[in-house]
């Protein structure tokens, strides 16, 4: 790193009525860490603002009523300075020395925040010129067009946040193909010292190429709100396949688990059905005996009147027999009489003995009907105890159906369609990087149309001496830090990426990739320091200790090693004259506390630091 530095000494958000948050940084190794939601990574995206990033700051509750952020730096000179910027982003004020953290404060000069190749006047010049790097410019294309160089090609290769240390693609670049040019000049800037000025586009035909490259700026604007809208929505892809897998297996698993459900409740609905039927038949058969019963009632009476209107002719027959003058029980004129009525023939005897047998025949009869009736209020009396059991049985299964299974049911039909909607979502989340792909690969055919017909320069590359002892810088760190397997680095240049034993980095689990990642970004500063080449002299880095707390299998675990105590010990031995900040979830080793500047966010009023907002 040559002798011109920049490093950070404090950010503080300041606003009427509001208590100032304020965090200072030393040289050497500072350290952020604490619960989850108390602002780290927030301070990163600061960082990153103050730094000239124009993407608004997130809206997070608490910078509520902060209307202005303040960052101060110190040159290698001692030379202070403090950037003052609206949290609504806008231009910068530039202030000498660092300031106190009054509302409000005399004598800034503005300062603006859109970068000017050549000017000062902007916060990107004015950091550039005091690293060394001002006027600097980098190769844009294949046609050998150049791009003034910004701070901001350099931002991100020092601070990098948390989404950006787990990509699987190279720590270089950010994926989008039409920056790629430029973001490779620009580590080919920082590992050789040389920039791209040199360099002298190859002749085209202007007129088609101004319709060409009209028709590339539409799909470059494209593109980037293609971009804008992934980075607003803080969206991964790899993420996005990982959890759309896990859904479609959830969903599966729920379809399962409903079917069951269904099943289940089939089954007690048919036994409930069974039970209803067995009542209703019950009860049809208690009605008809009921009115049978009523039926044989009074047909019993008939009988009794047939019986004893029969006993009247047996016992009037009797009489006439054994008593002269009784009027005949037929016709009922006088045995006397001459003259009977016509139609009885005067056999009052076999009258009675068949009166008598007509008695007979229908005591018989009532015998067989008491029989019946008898069979029938047994059986009513029967039924009754079947009737309360069924009744009994249908109670406790229809409970079952609407306090157990319908309940049950309902939930998972609800958690079905949560997970469906969820689904939906990560899709309609794909097809953001779906449309991306589309367009960057028209973009790609139609500059691969441009190049047909115009004369191209021979691509960036980086002479493989140079990658070969970046390596071993890198090679060294990993080794320091006994990260497994870390013999054997080489710079792969057509991912522009590191392969780790045989194993590109970027295929690794998340908390490597973290890990690694932060020996790139760390290993870059490193070189440049070796080499006295510019350098910002600084850099962020959010969770590059993933794998101890966020492990994505054994193979990502490093829970137990002792890299965390090396990795920590090597900062401190290594880096005290330049300035690496650390963001992380869990505290440093104790016996290295005092060796560093702590700030530990506690999420408790009661104790310690809040956060990066207070209370």
């Amino acid at each position: 790193m040559s002798n011109e530095f920049v490093q950070l000494r404090k950010l503080a958000f300041l606003g009427d009525s509001k208590e100032p948050a304020v965090l200072g940084f030393d040289a050497g190794l500072n350290v952020v860490c604490g619960a989850s939601d108390t602002g780290k990574s927030f301070l990163i995206e600061a960082i990153d603002f103050m730094l000239g990033g124009n993407k608004d700051l997130r809206d997070i509750p608490e910078r509520v009523g902060y209307d202005r952020i303040r960052l101060a730096v110190e040159l290698a000179n001692e030379e202070k300075f403090t950037f003052e910027r609206s949290s609504e982003g806008g231009n910068f004020n530039l202030y000498k020395d660092i300031i106190g953290d009054e509302l409000q404060f005399d004598g800034g000069v503005p300062i603006k925040q859109k970068h000017g190749h050549g000017a000062t006047d902007n916060l990107s010049g004015w950091l550039l010129k005091r690293i060394e790097l001002f006027e600097k410019r980098l190769r844009k294309n294949a046609h050998g067009d150049t791009v003034s160089l910004s701070f901001r090609h350099l931002a991100r290769l020092v601070v990098v946040d948390e989404s950006e240390i787990i990509k699987n693609t190279s720590p270089f670049l950010t994926g989008n193909p039409v920056s790629k040019t430029a973001e490779y000049s620009a580590l080919k800037l920082l590992l050789t010292g040389a920039d791209d000025s040199a360099i002298v586009p190859a002749e085209r035909d202007e007129t088609r190429i101004v319709g060409q490259a009209a028709k590339v700026e539409l799909l470059d604007q494209m593109i980037a709100d293609q971009s804008d809208e992934i980075e607003s929505r803080n969206i991964d892809e790899d993420e996005l396949n990982e959890q759309l897998e896990k859904l479609f297996s959830s969903i599966d698993q729920k379809k399962e688990e409903m079917a069951s459900f269904q099943s289940s409740l089939n089954t007690l609905i048919e036994q409930r059905r069974n039970f209803l039927d067995s009542k209703e038949a019950i009860r049809s058969r208690n009605s008809e005996i009921d009115e049978m019963l009523e039926r044989f009632g009074l047909l019993k009476q008939h009988y009794k009147s047939d019986i004893e209107r029969l006993k009247g002719v047996e016992e009037t027959g009797s009489l006439f027999v054994h008593y002269d003058k009784s009027p005949c029980p037929l016709c009922g004129t006088l045995v006397d009489e001459k003259q009977h009525d016509e139609d009885c023939d005067g056999n009052v005897e076999g009258v009675v003995l068949a009166a008598k047998m007509e008695i007979e025949k229908i005591n018989i009869l009532v015998l067989d009907l008491d029989g019946t009736v008898g069979e029938l209020e047994v059986e009513k009396v029967n039924l009754f105890p079947m009737l309360r059991g069924f009744e009994e049985e249908y109670k406790v299964v229809d409970e079952k159906i609407r306090d157990a299974v319908s309940p049950d049911f309902q939930n998972s039909q609800r958690e079905y369609s949560a997970l469906m909607e969820k689904r939906n979502e990560v899709i309609l989340g794909l097809d953001v990087f779906l449309r991306l792909a589309k367009l960057e690969k028209k973009r790609v055919e139609l500059a691969n149309v441009d190049t047909e017909d115009v004369e191209e320069i021979k691509p960036t590359k980086l002479s493989k001496a140079t990658l070969n002892k970046f390596s071993k810088v890198v090679e060294n760190i990993l080794t320091e830090w006994d990260f497994p397997e870390s013999s054997n680095i080489y710079f792969d240049e057509s991912e522009k990426d590191f392969v780790i034993a045989g194993k590109p980095r970027g295929s690794r689990g998340k908390g490597l990739r973290a890990i690694t990642h932060a020996a790139v970004t760390i290993g870059l500063m490193e070189y440049c320091k070796e080499n006295s080449l510019p350098h910002p002299g600084f850099v962020v880095l959010d969770s590059p200790l993933l794998a101890y707390y966020k492990p994505e299998g054994d193979d990502d675990n490093l829970v137990g090693s002792n890299l965390k105590d090396k990795f920590y010990s090597y900062l401190i031995n290594n880096h005290s004259d330049s300035q690496i900040i650390i963001v992380e979830n869990e505290h440093p080793p104790e016996q290295f506390e005092e060796n560093m500047k702590l700030h530990i966010f506690t999420k408790n009023p009661q104790e310690g630091r809040f956060g990066l907002f207070p209370m």
